[in-house]
């Protein structure tokens, strides 16, 4: 059982560096930002990252899976290049655009977790809340956009 457990450990935890990595990039962006509609969205997208993250620490200590060597899966310069491009973005359009952008990310990691083999019921219950929570945000930033 355990070589199975150890997939899923390492994916769950590249998930939690990828909620914190985003949350500490978007935070940075809405400092930056002078459209209050943008930056309350970004603030909160950014909230619930945290949120997130601490729910999934929660889960795991609770369990009592501890971290192993994790093996990143996700490309997280090419992440950072896209949220750190929202600062150089000449319009608001193309802020809009490249935090949109950063969904792809998102489903990714949480697919890549809830396609593994998944021991803990009340854990993928958790997953697929946030990953819901998570389009519904981004949802947000594209109504947003549309009517910018």
């Amino acid at each position: 059982m355990e070589n199975r457990v150890k997939p899923f450990t390492d994916k769950m935890y590249n998930l939690l560096s990828l909620l914190q990595l985003t949350r500490q990039e978007f935070e940075l962006v809405s400092e930056e930002m002078n459209d209050d509609p943008v930056r309350l969205t970004l603030r909160g997208f950014a909230i619930e990252t945290n949120q997130y993250e601490q729910e999934l620490k929660s889960q795991l200590n609770m369990l009592e899976i501890k971290e192993t060597t994790a093996v990143s899966f996700i490309k997280y310069d090419e992440l950072l290049r896209s949220i750190h491009s929202i600062v150089n973005a000449g319009s608001l359009k193309e802020i809009l655009n490249t935090c949109m952008a950063t969904e792809c990310f998102f489903e990714k990691a949480y697919r890549n977790v809830l396609n593994e083999y998944f021991p803990y019921q009340s854990l993928r219950d958790v997953l697929v809340y946030q990953l819901n929570g998570i389009k519904c945000s981004f949802m947000k930033l594209k109504l947003l956009n549309t009517f910018q």
